[in-house]
Order: structure tokens, then C-alpha cells, then sequence
């Protein structure tokens, strides 16, 4: 019987809005002020640094393909899509800021990111509306 901590929020809510509460700070610190990545002294030449790259880029993309896989075998595809478009905006966006804020317009890799990224996030929104 799950426990309930009152206000209608039982010890797995609680831990979701604490799990909110973490990836929304973690998220912020690197959304607003990039540049603390060197007081951590992380590169992606350094141990430390290509751990990192491992966790968050492959690790967190891991873990969020297998997230997505587990709602769609519980037959909850249109969370799971909301879900998919929720975190493709949310990139889209950043990577548009980011690359404007950061005067990256002509840089490579943000001129091949950018329309893929868009064209995701519109067939995403075309499928999540239509369904």
C-alpha cells in the first residue's frame, strides 16, 4: 500500500517533484550560465570531462529510449510522443538561442542541427496533433 505524505502526494510523487526540482536546476546552471562547465574543470580531452559527455549525451540518451520503450509497452504511446516532443522542443529551442545568443550562426555543426532538429520537431508535432 503506497504511503501517503498528505496533500495527496505519496512517497513516488514526492520523489518525482524532487527528481523535477534536480534535472530543473542541473538544466538551468548550463542553459544560463554555459560557462560553468570550466569550474568544473570538465573537457572532453580530460577523464572527467569525456565521462560526462558519456553520462549526458549517451548514457541520458540511453536511458531515454529505453524510458520511451517502456510507456509504449504499457500502451502509452501518446505520452510517450508527448513526451518525445516535449524533449525535441526544448533542444530546438535551446540549440536556436543558444546559437543566436553565442553568435554560432555559421558554425557547421549548428547549420546541420538546426533544420533537422526543426523538421523533428514539426513531424512530431504533426503525428502527437493527429493522433
Amino acid at each position: 500500500m503506497p504511503i501517503n505524505l498528505g496533500y495527496g502526494m505519496g512517497m513516488h510523487e514526492v520523489a518525482v517533484v524532487g527528481a523535477m526540482i534536480y534535472f530543473s536546476v542541473f538544466g538551468s546552471v548550463f542553459v544560463f550560465r554555459p560557462e560553468m562547465i570550466d569550474r568544473l574543470g570538465l573537457t572532453w580531452t580530460n577523464p572527467a570531462g569525456r565521462t560526462e559527455v558519456r553520462c549526458y549525451y549517451g548514457a541520458l540518451s540511453w536511458a531515454l529510449a529505453i524510458f520511451l520503450g517502456y510507456l509504449l509497452s504499457e500502451d502509452l504511446a501518446a505520452q510517450a510522443l508527448t513526451g518525445v516532443l516535449i524533449l525535441a522542443s526544448a533542444v530546438f529551442i535551446a540549440r536556436l538561442v543558444g546559437t543566436l545568443v553565442d553568435g554560432g550562426v555559421w558554425e557547421t555543426y549548428n547549420r546541420q542541427a538546426l533544420p533537422i532538429e526543426a523538421a523533428f520537431v514539426v513531424v512530431l508535432t504533426v503525428l502527437r496533433v493527429a493522433g
